[in-house]
Protein backbone atom coordinates (compact mmCIF):
# COMPACT_ATOMS: atom_id res chain seq x y z
CA UNK A 1 0.00 0.00 0.00
CA UNK A 2 1.27 3.10 -1.24
CA UNK A 3 1.77 6.06 1.74
CA UNK A 4 -0.08 9.18 0.85
CA UNK A 5 1.48 12.44 1.38
CA UNK A 6 -0.02 15.79 2.85
CA UNK A 7 1.49 18.64 3.80
CA UNK A 8 0.33 20.42 6.79
CA UNK A 9 1.16 24.01 7.72
CA UNK A 10 0.23 25.62 10.49
CA UNK A 11 -0.37 29.46 10.32
CA UNK A 12 -0.84 31.32 13.79
CA UNK A 13 -2.19 34.79 14.31
CA UNK A 14 0.29 37.61 13.46
CA UNK A 15 -1.99 40.15 14.64
CA UNK A 16 -5.25 40.65 16.85
CA UNK A 17 -7.18 43.35 16.46
CA UNK A 18 -9.59 43.92 18.89
CA UNK A 19 -12.73 46.63 18.23
CA UNK A 20 -13.96 47.22 21.33
CA UNK A 21 -13.39 46.05 24.89
CA UNK A 22 -15.33 47.04 28.42
CA UNK A 23 -13.98 46.07 31.81
CA UNK A 24 -16.24 45.21 34.65
CA UNK A 25 -15.71 44.10 37.62
CA UNK A 26 -16.13 40.65 38.80
CA UNK A 27 -19.88 40.87 39.98
CA UNK A 28 -20.59 42.80 36.39
CA UNK A 29 -19.51 39.68 34.18
CA UNK A 30 -20.94 37.16 36.45
CA UNK A 31 -24.09 39.06 36.01
CA UNK A 32 -24.09 39.98 32.16
CA UNK A 33 -22.78 36.31 31.24
CA UNK A 34 -25.97 35.15 33.09
CA UNK A 35 -28.20 37.32 31.22
CA UNK A 36 -26.57 35.74 27.96
CA UNK A 37 -27.35 32.59 29.67
CA UNK A 38 -30.91 33.69 29.59
CA UNK A 39 -31.26 34.50 26.07
CA UNK A 40 -30.35 31.21 25.77
CA UNK A 41 -26.77 31.63 24.49
CA UNK A 42 -24.04 29.78 26.04
CA UNK A 43 -21.12 31.44 27.48
CA UNK A 44 -18.20 29.99 28.76
CA UNK A 45 -15.78 32.35 30.17
CA UNK A 46 -11.78 32.14 29.75
CA UNK A 47 -9.18 32.87 32.59
CA UNK A 48 -5.46 33.50 32.36
CA UNK A 49 -3.36 36.19 33.78
CA UNK A 50 -5.26 36.97 36.60
CA UNK A 51 -7.97 38.06 34.45
CA UNK A 52 -11.16 36.55 33.22
CA UNK A 53 -12.93 37.31 29.91
CA UNK A 54 -15.38 36.43 27.09
CA UNK A 55 -14.71 37.40 23.43
CA UNK A 56 -16.46 37.69 20.52
CA UNK A 57 -14.60 37.16 17.20
CA UNK A 58 -15.36 38.36 13.74
CA UNK A 59 -16.20 35.38 11.64
CA UNK A 60 -14.32 34.90 8.28
CA UNK A 61 -17.14 35.40 6.25
CA UNK A 62 -16.29 38.12 3.37
CA UNK A 63 -13.39 37.54 0.87
CA UNK A 64 -11.89 40.65 2.81
CA UNK A 65 -11.99 38.96 6.18
CA UNK A 66 -10.60 35.93 4.74
CA UNK A 67 -7.80 37.62 2.92
CA UNK A 68 -7.01 39.50 6.28
CA UNK A 69 -6.99 36.08 7.87
CA UNK A 70 -4.61 34.37 5.52
CA UNK A 71 -2.39 37.88 5.97
CA UNK A 72 -2.34 36.72 9.71
CA UNK A 73 -4.56 39.06 10.97
CA UNK A 74 -7.45 38.19 13.19
CA UNK A 75 -10.23 40.64 14.62
CA UNK A 76 -12.44 39.96 17.87
CA UNK A 77 -15.70 42.69 17.63
CA UNK A 78 -15.90 43.09 21.33
CA UNK A 79 -14.10 41.74 24.72
CA UNK A 80 -15.41 41.61 28.33
CA UNK A 81 -13.30 41.25 31.52
CA UNK A 82 -12.50 41.87 34.89
CA UNK A 83 -9.81 41.26 37.10
CA UNK A 84 -9.74 38.01 38.52
CA UNK A 85 -6.43 37.38 40.47
CA UNK A 86 -7.08 33.46 41.72
CA UNK A 87 -8.81 30.89 39.21
CA UNK A 88 -12.21 29.24 40.12
CA UNK A 89 -13.69 27.36 38.00
CA UNK A 90 -17.44 29.15 38.14
CA UNK A 91 -18.98 31.96 38.91
CA UNK A 92 -22.18 31.65 40.51
CA UNK A 93 -24.84 34.69 39.75
CA UNK A 94 -28.15 33.48 41.30
CA UNK A 95 -29.09 29.84 40.71
CA UNK A 96 -26.75 29.93 37.57
CA UNK A 97 -23.70 29.00 37.42
CA UNK A 98 -21.02 30.72 34.87
CA UNK A 99 -18.39 27.93 33.65
CA UNK A 100 -14.23 29.64 33.68
CA UNK A 101 -11.82 28.08 31.75
CA UNK A 102 -8.14 28.20 32.95
CA UNK A 103 -7.21 28.37 28.70
CA UNK A 104 -4.66 26.53 27.26
CA UNK A 105 -4.48 28.61 24.63
CA UNK A 106 -1.74 30.17 23.56
CA UNK A 107 -3.09 33.45 22.01
CA UNK A 108 -6.10 33.52 24.66
CA UNK A 109 -3.06 33.79 27.29
CA UNK A 110 -1.55 36.42 25.40
CA UNK A 111 -4.40 38.14 24.47
CA UNK A 112 -5.02 38.29 28.47
CA UNK A 113 -1.46 39.57 29.31
CA UNK A 114 -2.16 42.00 26.60
CA UNK A 115 -5.44 43.08 28.11
CA UNK A 116 -4.33 43.22 31.90
CA UNK A 117 -0.95 45.22 30.93
CA UNK A 118 -3.24 48.14 28.47
CA UNK A 119 -6.52 48.34 30.58
CA UNK A 120 -5.39 51.57 32.37
CA UNK A 121 -5.44 52.71 28.57
CA UNK A 122 -8.33 51.34 27.46
CA UNK A 123 -10.78 54.38 27.74
CA UNK A 124 -8.26 56.59 27.10
CA UNK A 125 -9.96 58.81 24.37
CA UNK A 126 -7.54 61.56 24.26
Amino acid sequence: MAEYCMKFNYMPAKELVILEMVEYTLGEIAQTSALIQETGRPIILNWAEGIVFHHSPLPFNTKELLKERKNGRIYWTSVIFALMPNYVPTLKIGPRDIPVVSTPNPLLKRAAKWIKENRENINDFS
